[in-house]
């Protein structure tokens, strides 16, 4: 990770739309982040920076939180019950004025802003996408704890624990979505939510619903060569766990799990 991370941000001024009061929040400035893959889960992986970290804004004076794409588009009836149950117990805070966010900051803004959604009944795909964002800043904070003494250890343990938690909720909110929403999903495509509730699937440990949703995937027309080999590696994983349940030797499992259709 650079070292000169302030160098990649920038201050970007909000106005906030419970309080109306002027705020400003940290952004990644366009086409700094040096993108260099993603992890099965479709956590982002940047050389120079975790971008994650910078897609909340969140203000100061009245407690309103939310991701980027969703501050600012609330209807009349959320903002009435984010002003009686989340503006009326919060109490003002200075204007933040550290050059980045640490992971403990950022962990801490996605909360607020999974806390708000909530709280104004948003969408399963925008309280889904929360929880699945702030499972990559457990995961990536975890990364953090590389040392082999007792200590490092348990931490690691504690944060991956997280992490794995709110992929489940992740996944629960996201699967409402894929029920009831239409597409793009949490700015996904069919074929991509359907693999990443395939791997958030595997880690709830429902394997048969994941292999459902992972044939789905590889039966869409188009997707990327980067995407299948990710299917591909994801089905191995799949069918051990359910070989696993069933016992070896079961060599019908693959071929029930593909041809059961998606709920």
């Amino acid at each position: 990770m650079d070292d000169n991370e302030k160098t990649l941000l920038l201050d970007r001024n909000y106005e906030c739309p419970i309080c109306d009061k002027k705020i400003k929040a940290k952004t990644v400035k366009t086409n700094v982040a040096k993108f260099v893959g993603t992890e099965m889960d479709l956590r982002p992986i940047h050389s120079n920076i975790n971008v994650t970290k910078y897609e909340v804004v969140s203000c100061n004076h009245c407690g309103y939180t939310a991701m980027i794409k969703n501050f600012s588009t609330l209807s009349s009836s959320q903002r009435k019950l984010i002003r009686e149950k989340i503006q009326s117990n919060f109490k003002p805070r200075e204007e933040f004025t550290e050059d980045t966010y640490s992971y403990d900051v950022a962990i801490q803004r996605y909360k607020m802003a999974l806390l708000c959604a909530v709280t104004k009944n948003g969408k399963g795909s925008e309280i889904g996408n929360i929880c699945l964002k702030l499972s990559w800043l457990y995961q990536d904070l975890a990364d953090t704890f590389d040392g082999e003494d007792e200590v490092s250890v348990a931490k690691k343990a504690s944060l991956l624990e997280e992490a794995k938690s709110f992929q489940i909720s992740a996944y629960d909110n996201l699967m409402n979505a894929r029920m009831n929403e239409d597409y793009p999903i949490a700015g996904m495509n069919e074929a991509t939510l359907d693999y990443l509730l395939a791997y958030l699937g595997y880690v709830k440990g429902e394997y048969t619903t994941a292999m459902q949703c992972l044939s789905n995937t590889n039966s869409t027309r188009g997707i990327s060569d980067r995407l299948k080999d990710k299917c591909y590696e994801l089905k191995q994983l799949i069918s051990a766990k359910i070989k696993e349940e069933k016992g070896e030797g079961d060599e019908d499992i693959d071929a029930e799990a593909e041809e059961a259709p998606a709920e």
